[in-house]
């Protein structure tokens, strides 16, 4: 199997980052040799504020590796391991060392840490006392780069049984670049009616928001203006103008009988009193209340890392 060209990924037409979500591979573990990894190249785009990390035009940010640890180096708040996996290259893994409590914050109490069944980078989860060298490990984490020179940022580290787990990963490997068959085979091509679809899920996002933001009972967005006091009262002001249009309407296609023509001509003080509107068009009755929009509940995304995704 051959890996493409760094060319290749070079000329890879990409793909919006508004359309990321729609990606294969931006929100999967994505199992990658060390060679893969540091084959990915940074071409600008940034994605919920991080920088992405491309294999052709396939945005990448988490990564299952299993290798070898050749070197431990232990620093003043961070841990390096470096990783081989036989590929022909190695790369660093670096972890966030936990705070000691006299390292902790005096206003620790009001930010406290995270539950540990929810590792992060910032809290990763490690069984620190049993991973030393020359020890096969599992890590999931967040592809990254120091000093042009590509990391992996730990979110998980686990100690492998047996090598039934590393053919099953390296088999992963090998199918999730499959010319044919595997994603990361062939370029990445979002089809016109995903992105129809997509737009529809943006405008009920939006419409959601705004509704949230200015929204009423009865599910209408009401706009605020600047000086102009509050959309309830516009909103009023709207309905009585409308009420009052309806009235004349109702006035002037209203027959006059002959009696009360000659009656009206006769008594000028007839024509100061206009006739009472209609009881349907009496202003106390308010306006029919439209429909209530659908609500459409928005799916949130699961933390990738609390699950177990090598599944072996």
């Amino acid at each position: 199997m051959t890996s493409p060209s760094s060319s290749a990924s070079a000329l890879a037409p990409l793909v919006p980052s508004y359309l990321y979500d729609l990606s294969p591979t931006i929100h999967k573990w994505c199992a990658l040799r060390c060679a893969d990894i540091v084959s990915l190249t940074t071409r600008g785009v940034y994605f919920e504020d991080k920088l992405i990390h491309h294999h052709l035009n396939h945005p990448i940010r988490y990564i299952k590796l299993i290798g070898l640890i050749v070197s431990i180096d232990t620093f003043a708040r961070r841990r390096v391991y470096t990783i081989d996996d036989s590929s022909g290259v190695c790369i660093e893994c670096v972890a966030l060392l936990p705070l000691s409590p006299s390292e902790a914050p005096p206003n620790s109490n009001s930010h406290p840490p995270p539950p540990f069944n929810s590792p992060s980078i910032i809290t990763p989860q490690i069984p620190w006392n049993d991973i030393s060298e020359c020890k096969v490990v599992r890590i999931l984490g967040i592809v990254g780069s120091y000093m042009h020179v590509p990391q992996l940022q730990i979110v998980k580290m686990g100690m492998v049984g047996s090598t039934d787990v590393e053919r099953k990963w390296w088999d992963e490997c090998r199918e999730l670049k499959d010319p044919e068959r595997g994603i990361l085979g062939r370029e990445w091509v979002v089809a016109s009616e995903e992105v129809e679809r997509w737009k529809r899920k943006e405008r009920r996002r939006k419409a959601r928001e705004e509704e949230k933001r200015g929204g009423g009972r009865d599910g209408r967005v009401v706009k605020m203006k600047a000086g102009s006091g509050s959309g309830r009262r516009e909103d009023t002001q709207r309905a009585e103008e409308k009420r009052e249009l309806a009235r004349k309407k109702t006035t002037n296609s209203q027959p006059r009988s002959s009696t009360k023509i000659s009656r009206s001509t006769s008594n000028p003080k007839l024509n100061s009193h206009p006739s009472r509107p209609p009881h349907e068009t009496s202003p106390n009755k308010p306006l029919p209340r439209p429909p209530i929009k659908k609500r459409f509940v928005p799916t949130i995304l699961p933390d990738l890392s609390n699950y177990d995704t090598f599944g072996y």
